[in-house]
């Protein structure tokens, strides 16, 4: 009705000024005005005029044609797989361009607050915003309105507003109006920020009820995964072609907030090898953390607390003595600034050292990367990157549950469909570490994909040490 309303107000307008130039404004007496006898003077009259005819006739196409876009895009949404991103922030924006552009999804950002910002990047990308109430209220009526319908469609669902409450709120209301209408669990997944424990009730297992897969994240953990899948621990040290490490992994956190809790957390997961002795050093000016208060992990693995800063002279002390062993320093201080400053006083403290450790300087969200050879790498976006793609994260997760369903006669996405939520997130870390695999064994993606796999016999059984370890950190973490 409102568009409606709207095309009739601007073609009455457009009419009213095609009737000015017509004569109803009495143009004859206008011109027999002494002004009007100057030929400058009606010159500029009618220029006035056309400007404003013109102007309006801009308008009037401008939006219009915005309007029928919109509803061209709003229709090409109710075929094919569709991501519906809920939460508008430039976080969401940035992850919805990238699906379009490199994974080629049809889009729709459903939220109340907008920034202009925010909806002008919305609609250069092609995606549809949908504001209403039945969008942020889902009831099987909107799902009417998107056209998803049992066995038709798959649904991705990105729950991205800052507030994790609303996020949850949101999932659970859609899964709400999903169960309703018949929805197979088989045609959705759900992507969710800050929900805390409630993956769980989320999951449908077994032919139950919920998402048919769900990856529960924060900003931290999703970039400590990131970084250590693109710089993974296996590539910092040196392995013997037999699957055995000739080196220990040897780290250090500078700062330990959030993100060096995070960092922590995937540093150790993935940086266990057999014949190497993990080792984490942590520097903080504040040595009371909860984090660590009668934590496990510090009893099991050798991880070292130091009540001091990465510009102290009990750091450089440190760094004095280690020098030879540290493999990787990891600069989470919370502030760009202060990170750069640290990365340049440690670039400058190496400098000319024939084996400088990996830094990395870690925001949420973002890092950067120098590795022993100098080279630089860095993600300015988090969001931008495939990180959050769950069908590429669960098509090699599936792969490897499907190897522990030996003599199962189901397919591997109907195997994946029977897992908990925790098991689905060991397979995950299990996938996230298949580089050492290959790093350990003196294969390349390359050579794996020729044929050139299993290994001989001790190698498989030295990388099947390792694999056990890493699952022991998993369960620790």
């Amino acid at each position: 009705m409102a568009t409606v309303l709207l095309s009739v107000s601007l073609v009455r307008a457009l009419l009213d000024v095609c009737r000015m130039f017509a004569g109803v404004n009495d143009l004859a007496a206008i011109q027999s005005a002494p002004l009007m006898q100057n030929k400058a003077a009606l010159g500029i009259f009618w220029l006035g005029h056309f400007l404003g005819f013109y102007a309006m006739a801009s308008t009037a196409i401008a939006a219009l044609g915005e309007k029928l876009l919109c509803r061209i895009r709003a229709t090409l949404l109710r075929k094919g797989p569709l991501l519906l991103i809920f939460g508008i922030n430039a976080n969401s924006v940035a992850y919805g361009r990238y699906m379009i552009k490199e994974q080629h999804r049809s889009v729709l950002f459903v939220g109340k607050d907008c920034p202009t910002a925010c909806e002008s990047a919305i609609r250069s990308m092609g995606a549809v915003l949908d504001r209403s109430t039945e969008a942020l209220s889902p009831s099987p009526r909107f799902l009417r309105q998107i056209n998803f319908k049992p066995g038709s469609r798959r649904l991705e669902v990105a729950a991205l507003d800052a507030d994790g409450s609303q996020n949850l709120r949101y999932a659970e209301q859609l899964l709400s109006a999903m169960s309703e209408a018949g929805i197979s669990p088989e045609q959705t997944s759900l992507l969710a920020s800050g929900i805390g424990d409630h993956s769980n009730e989320l999951q449908a297992v077994a032919g139950g009820q919920g998402y048919g897969s769900v990856f529960a994240f924060d900003d931290y953990d999703l970039t400590a995964r990131l970084i250590l899948r693109e710089h993974p621990p296996c590539d910092m040290i040196r392995f013997d072609g037999k699957g055995r490490a000739e080196e220990d992994l040897h780290a250090v956190i500078l700062g330990f907030g959030r993100m060096g809790q995070a960092m922590l957390n995937h540093l150790l997961m993935n940086g266990q090898f057999f014949g190497s002795h993990f080792r984490a050093d942590i520097f903080d000016s504040d040595p009371q953390n909860g984090f660590l208060h009668s934590n496990t992990l510090m009893q099991n693995y050798d991880i070292r607390f130091h009540a001091a800063g990465g510009k102290s002279d009990a750091f450089y002390s440190f760094l004095e003595e280690n020098a030879e062993s540290l493999r990787c320093i990891v600069l989470c201080t919370g502030s760009r600034e202060e990170n750069r400053e640290i990365s340049e006083d440690l670039s400058g403290w190496y400098y000319g050292a024939k084996r400088p450790p990996v830094i990395l300087q870690v925001l949420k969200g973002a890092y950067s990367c120098t590795d022993e050879s100098g080279k630089s790498s860095r993600c300015s976006n988090i969001y931008e990157s495939d990180v959050l793609d769950i069908d590429l994260m669960d098509g090699m997760a599936m792969e490897v549950n499907q190897v522990y369903c030996v003599g199962s006669k189901a397919t591997a996405r109907e195997n994946w469909q029977s897992c908990s939520y925790f098991s689905r997130m060991s397979c995950r870390a299990a996938a996230d570490y298949y580089p050492a695999f290959l790093r350990a064994a003196g294969k390349t993606q390359e050579d794996v994909l020729q044929g050139d796999w299993p290994p001989e016999k001790d190698v498989l059984e030295n990388l099947a040490i390792s694999e056990h370890l890493r699952w022991c950190a998993f369960h620790y973490v």
